[in-house]
């Protein structure tokens, strides 16, 4: 796999520059498994994912780490890279989905909720899937993943109090660079839930840059990246018009937040 290479972006004070006319397309995936029991369509089958990967690599897109999209926008190379994200840290990203990002030679970032390394995702109401303990969340950085925060506990940050926020996201990003050992440039939102005070903590606490799901128009930049959701129904006609799409849809998105 490609490595995301250590960029200096988690040191860099947040630019004002991505608007939703140059916003990067970036995928959003969770778990990449056969589950039956799947009520909240976070899972794409391993042989659908597989499609997916291949028609990027046909299109002549390269899936990357968002830190390696980032820095690539800074020298303006990255018209044919993609962000491809996984939140929440499943067991099955790294056993599924890492060695197929290996074939393509792809690059990814792995949002990791950082107190719950070992448990399940104990706060969706559907089945229980295993997510990574600390081990596998290190050789996921050793295949070349990119470790990102998705928080301590997968709270809604939205509404939370100065110490609350503090403990979801400063704390995570400090947890989770004593167990890699390398930088934590960036932060996925739980649920995309975030306003002013969580964008400000997560500046504060030193990430580089933010992922959200949708974002208005007036929040869209560095610290609200926002994505698009991929699921097993994304065959190539649907991959190819978010594609075509992806930057109206942000737009439009942008104006109903």
């Amino acid at each position: 796999m490609t490595s995301t290479g250590q960029t200096h972006i988690g040191s860099q004070p947040w630019p004002p520059s991505i608007t939703t006319r140059n916003v990067p397309m970036i995928l959003m995936y969770h778990a990449v498994s056969d589950a039956r029991d799947d009520p909240d369509l976070l899972c794409v089958p391993p042989d659908v994912f597989a499609q997916q990967m291949t028609w990027l690599r046909r299109r002549g897109l390269r899936g990357v780490s968002v830190a390696t999209l980032l820095a690539a926008m800074q020298t303006g190379s990255h018209s044919r890279m993609v962000g491809i994200t996984f939140d929440d840290g499943y067991v099955n990203v790294l056993e599924a989905a890492v060695p197929e990002l290996q074939r393509h030679g792809f690059g990814a970032t792995a949002f990791i909720i950082a107190g719950r390394l070992g448990g399940t995702n104990e706060w969706d109401e559907g089945p229980a899937w295993p997510l990574m303990n600390a081990e596998q969340v290190r050789q996921l950085a050793s295949a070349g993943v990119e470790i990102g925060s998705h928080g301590s506990s997968h709270r809604r940050l939205a509404g939370l109090s100065e110490d609350e926020l503090s403990a979801e996201i400063a704390a995570s990003r400090a947890s989770l660079r004593a167990l890699t050992g390398t930088d934590v440039a960036g932060f996925a939102y739980p649920y995309g839930s975030m306003d002013a005070a969580a964008r400000r903590a997560v500046h504060s606490a030193g990430y580089g840059y933010a992922c959200a799901v949708y974002a208005s128009a007036q929040d869209i930049g560095i610290g609200a990246l926002p994505r698009v959701y991929i699921g097993k129904q994304d065959g190539p006609f649907r991959l190819a018009v978010k594609c075509l799409l992806y930057k109206g849809y942000v737009a439009l998105k942008g104006r109903r937040g």
